[in-house]
């Protein structure tokens, strides 16, 4: 008996999954993990299943990479599979065709998406259980109960089937400091040699210090944060699987908040520079942060590849509403500090447009914004339409006139649906949609940084504004700015 650590590609639409950049560290979290335990372990990495994404229907795209996966498991093996909002419905299908095909198999799910939707999960499967929460600890402990025949019900964060009922055990408390820098560290050496990953994966810390009204994270106002020391060793370490990734590849802190306590990052980044052997760093920064400190004043710039500056709304009753704090005065004084002392082109803003409050006038309002912070400061500013994902605003949804429920996510192409799109953005109509792309357009055709993002079921009609399609110089290179969704659900 082995057990199958697998997490499937998003599939955008028919022919195309999401850009892959950056490995899931998770499956290289829990290999590393389970194999001290002494157990057997096959990683299946979502660059496995990019051959087949050029298939011309849903259903040959889910039928090939099923086949694919089922040539990696044995009768008797244990399939854990790691799922967010984005890859949850293909990875139900194949989770449905496995067990349909062995129904002795034990599914496990894990990730934010199980962990938020865990009822509905064993529902919708015949998964037998679902690990709630952080995963290095719980699935070891379920694994042992599974092989040693043990009982389930000691286990916390976990919920599982017992005969025809679900039963959810209680919540187990967050890993400590210490039981973070304890874990082993991800085992990148089973990549498979198809890769070309550009980034290297780091965590600094875990959770987050905020509360956001639209993140879906589950570590709100549980900010842990490892030691300098112990971070440094994590550095060196994934250095040494530098060759198993592209040549020019930098590193991304996962973290949520790498810049939560400036004195601390300051200092990671002082001790880990001379570590990173032609690597660079990719970190978002909070705006309210640059001003905490001297941290932007007395770091290098030139040992940052990139960092994001997430703002999300551009006027201060949307900050307030989604409860960011911040305001953008502040912003305004953070971008101040990030050009003065030489960030400017390693940096892009993002945004987001089409919370549920808002129509044509509050769209513009961030649109006003971006427009001016790229004519002021030369910054690169991104925006997005907003996928409303499992958040406070999602609780909150009904009160919008928001019909959409958790089974959305089942389907395989939710992001790419008009009607998913237009049940969770009340106020938006095409013209709205047509109108705010052709005014960023009009931004890029005067030489503006800037970009908007979708909807994909749009595209043919904002054909002609797609000429803009961000290219921005961040730095001596030439990118397009793109941006993991975070967490350590992926």
């Amino acid at each position: 008996m082995k057990i199958i650590l697998c997490f499937l590609p998003m599939p955008l639409y028919i022919g195309k999954f999401e850009p892959l950049e950056i490995p899931p560290m998770v499956l290289y979290l829990l290999h590393a993990v389970l194999k001290n335990k002494g157990y057997e372990i096959t990683v299946v990495d979502p660059y496995e299943f990019i051959e087949f994404e050029n298939k011309k229907s849903e259903e040959e795209l889910i039928t090939a990479c099923y086949e694919y996966l089922k040539s990696k498991i044995s009768y008797d093996d244990i399939v854990c599979f790691s799922a967010n909002s984005f890859n949850w419905g293909i990875s139900k299908e194949i989770a449905n065709r496995i067990s349909k095909n062995n129904q002795m198999q034990k599914i496990i799910f894990g990730g934010l998406h199980p962990t938020i939707f865990d009822e509905h999960i064993l529902k919708a499967t015949s998964a037998s259980l679902v690990v709630r929460g952080e995963g290095e600890k719980k699935l070891p402990e379920v694994i042992d109960a599974i092989v040693n025949k043990k009982p389930l019900s000691e286990i916390k964060s976990i919920t599982y089937r017992s005969g025809d009922k679900i039963v959810r055990n209680p919540d187990e408390a967050y890993l400590t400091v210490e039981e973070l820098e304890e874990s082993p560290l991800p085992d990148f050496s089973v990549i498979p040699i198809e890769a070309k990953y550009k980034y290297m994966p780091i965590e600094a810390s875990r959770g987050c210090k905020f509360s956001c009204a639209f993140c879906s994270i589950t570590h709100r106002s549980v900010w842990r944060g490892v030691s300098v020391d112990s971070l440094e060793h994590r550095v060196c370490d994934i250095m040494k699987y530098k060759h198993m990734f592209t040549q020019k590849t930098d590193i991304v802190f996962m973290d949520d908040c790498f810049t939560a306590d400036t004195e601390r990052a300051k200092e990671i980044i002082f001790r880990i520079k001379d570590h990173l052997v032609n690597s660079k760093i990719c970190i978002e920064v909070r705006a309210a942060d640059v001003l905490k400190g001297d941290l932007f004043n007395s770091i290098d710039c030139n040992v940052v590849k990139w960092m994001q500056v997430g703002v999300e709304c551009g006027y201060n009753e949307g900050l307030k509403k989604i409860k960011k704090g911040l305001t953008v005065e502040l912003l305004y004084a953070a971008l101040d500090k990030l050009v003065e002392n030489g960030f400017k082109k390693k940096m892009f803003v993002s945004f987001i447009i089409g919370f549920p409050w808002e129509g044509f006038e509050e769209i513009n309002k961030t649109l006003d914004t971006i427009e001016d912070i790229a004519v002021k400061f030369g910054i690169a500013c991104n925006a997005n339409w907003l996928w409303l994902l499992p958040s406070e605003l999602w609780s909150e949804k009904e009160s919008y006139g928001i019909t959409i429920n958790e089974f959305i996510f089942d389907d395989v192409y939710w992001v790419t649906k008009e009607s998913n799109f237009c049940r969770s953005h009340p106020l938006v109509s095409e013209d709205m949609i047509i109108q705010a792309h052709e005014r960023v357009w009009k931004m890029t055709e005067r030489g503006l940084p800037v970009n908007l993002n979708g909807p994909f079921f749009m595209s043919k009609k904002l054909l002609p504004f797609r000429k803009q399609n961000l290219v921005v110089k961040l730095g001596s290179e030439v990118e397009k700015p793109k941006w993991h969704r975070k967490a350590i659900e992926d």
